[in-house]
């Protein structure tokens, strides 16, 4: 490939259609988990206030009914987490000829942030391809970029792509996979 050569990877439809299908299995999984866990805390959090306010101690119940905050907030986070609905991006990664392009992704969890939008300059940028190794099911592509004292690092699934990842290696004149 040429260095002025533009090189656009995108995921494949099935499969990205598969992803997206699980990610909405484990969101929606979250999101009953914490419900259960809020309704499960609440009524332990409950027991106590009303034990206090039938003894007649109707200031320490009080007191005791703010603790019902934090099942509240649970609860609220799980109706949240039920409420997403996480997608993949169309394309993994964009290379032209000044710049590597990546899409921001979503991610399962509220309570993980979403991982940016970035933009990185093509020259100093590495890809290489990982083979599925140990629990890692598949193969990777790794970019990876030196910016002063701190290292950058984006991967992209191997076998999610609709073009070959070598293309990306050689695309950014890195080393070839053995």
């Amino acid at each position: 490939m040429t260095p002025a050569a533009t090189v656009v990877a995108r995921y494949d439809a099935v499969k990205r259609a598969a992803v997206e299908q699980t990610l909405r299995k484990v969101v929606r999984g979250q999101g009953v988990a914490a419900l259960a866990l809020a309704v499960l805390w609440g009524f332990v959090t409950l027991l106590p206030i009303v034990a206090v306010a039938a003894d007649g101690q109707g200031a320490a119940a009080l007191l005791l009914a703010l603790t019902l905050a934090v099942p509240l907030a649970i609860g609220a986070l799980g109706v949240r987490q039920l409420r997403r609905r996480p997608r993949m991006p169309e394309v993994a990664v964009a290379i032209t000829p000044t710049t590597v392009q990546f899409p921001a992704l979503e991610r399962p969890s509220a309570f993980a942030p979403a991982v940016r939008a970035e933009e990185w300059p093509r020259e100093g940028t590495l890809a290489e391809i990982r083979p599925a190794s140990g629990l890692l099911q598949t193969a990777l592509v790794v970019f990876t970029r030196q910016d002063g004292r701190k290292r950058r690092r984006r991967t992209v699934s191997a076998e999610n792509l609709d073009i070959d990842p070598r293309n990306l290696v050689d695309a950014l004149g890195g080393p070839q996979p053995t």
